[in-house]
């Protein structure tokens, strides 16, 4: 990103337009700012000048804020997407967050506009270049394992359904996880400070919205009907995924942070699906070279680095940081692969780095080279931690 950033702001109303104008008038040397007074005009602007992030109001005639949304993603999928509305009925809302990086109501504090823009464009600055930041920002879901789309569906209908219930099926699935929680950290009048927990975001949306979301809006989906994909991929990177977060929860305790470590250690390697979607032409044959080259090993993270300047590595850190996911989860996602060992868990993501070194050596392989996952000797993590592995060792044979 060079220069200052720019930001669109999109309403139908003269007078909210000038509003945002004045409000905003504060960010003028840090951002540099448009104002349309519809969609149409939006996308004149955007084609003259690149756009960083787009403020839209849902309700306007002509192209609404959905539509908007739509073609901005298709258009231009480097660009941040944000409603900023307060006439949303339920089914529009369940559209709306499916399009939106981020969703406001209106009226909005000056406050929370402004720590929402700043945050989608960090996530950006954070993600390099066009092509890395496309990546992230053009993914609207993940694929999931066959399995997860009928077993949510009967946990959803069950007369006995809970939270609870539900939530433990959707940490089953790494992309139904990521995507459920960046709905609800997506509204920023639901949350006040970013969840991770996910038993705690269904009981936010509430079943419905979930059920709403899973059944109409794509949020749950299979991925590469042709089979381009090396076979059991995606479930053994589901498996890998799970078993790294259980070991990761158990490694952290009764600590604060426990429930992070747990869904950092689900999502560590989401970025391999984010690729699988974003680059579906060059992604099969970059898992398959890394998986059968006779060459010396490499992690995959530098196989991907040459086929695409990008690896799974930065682009599901990147991905979770756009989603408004902790800025903990997200650092042990980027860090997962590279982190040291040792000598004693104290954060998510030396949890995670633990765990998924772990996982790999008992279970094989999903993203380092062999010889990554050897067992650690006494020196490298704590008696305490140590004990815990053990344990989890006795009840996850190979």
């Amino acid at each position: 990103m060079t220069g200052k950033p720019h930001v669109i702001f999109v309403d139908d109303e003269p007078r909210i337009l000038d509003g945002l104008r004045r409000m905003l008038r504060t960010e003028r040397n840090r951002w540099d700012m448009s104002f349309a007074p519809g969609g149409a005009e939006a996308l004149a602007a955007m084609n003259d000048r690149p756009c960083d992030v787009v403020v839209t109001d849902f309700r306007m005639p002509g192209m609404d804020g959905g539509d908007l949304l739509s073609r901005v993603r298709a258009l231009y999928p480097g660009t941040a997407r944000v409603i900023l509305s307060g006439q949303t009925g339920e089914d529009n809302v369940l559209r709306v967050i499916a399009l939106s990086h981020q969703f406001l109501s209106k009226p909005t504090s000056r406050e929370q506009l402004v720590q929402t823009v700043d945050r989608l464009l960090a996530a950006q600055a954070a993600s390099g270049d066009g092509s890395a930041r496309s990546d992230a920002a053009m993914v609207q879901s993940l694929p999931s394992a066959p399995s997860i789309l009928p077993e949510l569906i009967m946990a959803l209908e069950a007369n006995d359904s809970s939270a609870g219930s539900i939530a433990a099926v959707i940490e089953s699935d790494p992309a139904a996880t990521a995507k459920v929680l960046q709905l609800v950290n997506s509204s920023a009048s639901m949350v006040v400070q970013p969840i991770s927990d996910v038993a705690q975001a269904v009981a936010l949306l509430g079943p419905p919205t979930v059920r709403g979301l899973v059944v109409m809006h794509d949020v749950v989906r299979s991925l590469d009907p042709e089979g381009l994909l090396p076979a059991r991929w995606i479930q053994e990177l589901t498996e890998h995924s799970v078993r790294t977060s259980r070991l990761a929860r158990l490694l952290a305790g009764d600590t604060s942070w426990a429930s992070e470590a747990f869904t950092a250690g689900l999502l560590h390697e989401v970025g391999q699906l984010v690729l699988a979607s974003s680059r579906g032409d060059g992604y099969p044959a970059v898992l398959r070279a890394w998986a059968d080259s006779d060459a010396p090993p490499a992690p995959l993270d530098t196989a991907e680095l040459a086929a695409f300047g990008t690896c799974h590595s930065e682009a599901g850190a990147n991905l979770l940081q756009l989603w408004g996911l902790p800025v903990t989860v997200v650092s042990a996602v980027a860090e997962h692969a590279k982190a040291e060992v040792g000598p004693k868990v104290h954060d998510p993501g030396s949890a995670v780095a633990l765990a998924h070194r772990i996982v790999e050596a008992e279970f094989g392989l999903v993203c380092e080279a062999p010889g990554h996952g050897e067992s650690f000797t006494d020196q490298d993590v704590s008696a305490a931690d140590r004990d815990v592995v053990e344990g989890w060792r006795a009840t996850h044979p190979r």
